[in-house]
């Protein structure tokens, strides 16, 4: 019986330990793909609450792409105790915007920790602390324009958001000095050829306005390429001034409409088919708020979409040292790092919210891009790693079981025959020395089923 028995296990041992081997490379242990967590943000020292952005990563071979993992579960817990938990759910790009209010302003060193819903596997988790340093470096554009100025009058034009998006709307003022004093009742003729000029009525793509009290002329231009040159030319009282220049025209910038901010909306417009553009609200100091602006095609060929103002944004305490509030701007992109050329950030006035007169203002242009605070893929890594070793410890096992087994049986089978086929099994040394045997191969055997048992809940778990 113990002949038939050994014989089973000899024969046997090797294919459980190749099976079980196999499926553990081929399982649990082998190559693939695993999920982790980026959060990206803005200054954290002295927010006022925490606004940040969640994106989903896939990594497969070192090869990183987005991920729309679902429900995830954002905590916060600040240095100085202030705690708060948001929820959200990946979009199709793996992002997220959640905003954590906060009993009082963040000092010090910050913990987050993203996870999918129920805890159940940690995405990203770990310790931060950024100051406003570098947060608002742009690079920005300012309202006044670089150009040429000559003549008996000076000239100087500004561009109050900054910048110009094509084919939209914006104002471009011309102020007439003559050393500092502003001359009013000057005449402006501004020409330029790459853009349409409102109330232009001659065929040389010019238009003239006469200065006001403060000695500025408006004009409303809509810009039709990325690059216009623009010729100004003042004159009052025999005098004339001249100014040279280039209209600053962010290529495939996205456009705000500065009248729906009055309505407490914020209404955009791309120059080209687009699902999304990406809002990002920012003083010099924090991040404000963060989300999507949906689009969908308009009459005109463009792309355009609206969203309620962000409640509890306007009428936020000043950060300035006069007690004032802070200067906004909103960016706005077409990829969520804002990234791209497009990315314009816009200035917005709130000062008004509250009555609904929230406007753009004669500040210029500032796009903020988000810092990543966090990133939970190094972490993730590591517990790939640590899966995939304890695959090929178990398979160690397994096969250290089963040579275990078969080199018993083997030396058992050569000692047997060195005896003699006719030993009586009866004798008392003989039976110590089987028992022996027996034992090790019995354990051996536990050991190759627990190696097995392991592999499979690796699997059913992993």
């Amino acid at each position: 019986m113990r002949r038939m028995l050994a014989r089973i296990l000899q024969l046997a041992a090797p294919s459980l330990a190749m099976a079980v081997v196999g499926f553990a490379l081929l399982g649990p242990g082998a190559t693939r793909s695993f999920d982790g967590a980026r959060l990206w943000g803005g200054p954290t020292e002295g927010a006022p609450h925490l606004s940040w952005r969640v994106l989903g990563v896939e990594r497969f071979r070192g090869i990183d792409s987005t991920k729309d993992i679902g429900p995830i579960v954002v905590r916060a817990r600040t240095q100085n105790g202030i705690e708060a938990v948001a929820q959200c759910r990946t979009r199709r790009d793996g992002t997220c915007d959640i905003e954590l209010p906060l009993t009082g302003a963040v000092h010090g060193v910050v913990h987050a920790e993203v996870t999918t819903e129920g805890g159940l596997t940690t995405l990203a988790s770990g310790d931060f602390a950024r100051d406003a340093a570098g947060w608002d470096r742009g690079p920005p554009h300012p309202s006044r324009l670089p150009g040429r100025s000559q003549g008996d009058l000076a000239l100087e034009l500004r561009a109050p958001r900054g910048v110009f998006a094509a084919p939209f709307r914006d104002e471009l003022v011309v102020a007439v000095k003559r050393g500092a004093s502003p001359i009013a009742g000057a005449k402006v003729t501004l020409h330029t050829e790459g853009a349409d000029i409102e109330g232009a009525t001659d065929s040389d793509a010019s238009a003239t306005r006469p200065t006001s009290d403060r000695g500025e002329a408006t004009f409303a231009l809509v810009p039709r390429t990325h690059t216009i040159e623009m010729t100004v030319r003042a004159t009052s009282l025999g005098l004339a001034g001249t100014w040279d220049g280039v209209l600053p025209v962010i290529p495939g910038a996205i456009w705000l409409d500065p009248q729906a901010l009055a309505t407490h909306r914020i209404r955009v417009v791309s120059p080209v088919p687009r699902e999304l553009v990406y809002a990002t609200l920012c003083s010099r100091s924090a991040r404000l708020w963060g989300g999507v602006v949906p689009l969908s095609p308009d009459a005109h060929g463009y792309a355009t979409g609206e969203i309620d103002w962000p409640p509890g944004v306007g009428g936020l305490p000043g950060v300035n040292d006069d007690g004032t509030r802070a200067p906004l701007w909103l960016t706005l992109a077409s990829d969520p790092r804002g990234s791209g050329l497009g990315t314009v950030g816009w200035p917005v006035e709130t000062d008004g919210i509250v009555s609904g007169s929230v406007r753009a203002v004669d500040r210029g242009e500032l796009p903020f891009r988000d810092w990543m605070l966090l990133d939970g893929m190094p972490a993730a890594e590591l517990r790939d790693a640590a899966r995939r070793a304890r695959a090929r410890g178990l398979s160690a096992a397994a096969l250290g079981a089963a040579a275990v087994i078969e080199g018993v049986l083997l030396a058992r089978g050569s000692y047997r025959k060195g005896e003699g086929d006719g030993e009586d099994e009866g004798d008392g040394a003989g039976t110590g020395r089987a028992s022996w045997v027996w034992l090790i191969v019995a354990i051996a055997t536990v050991a190759l089923a627990f190696a097995a048992l392991g592999i499979v809940a690796m699997w059913k778990t992993g």
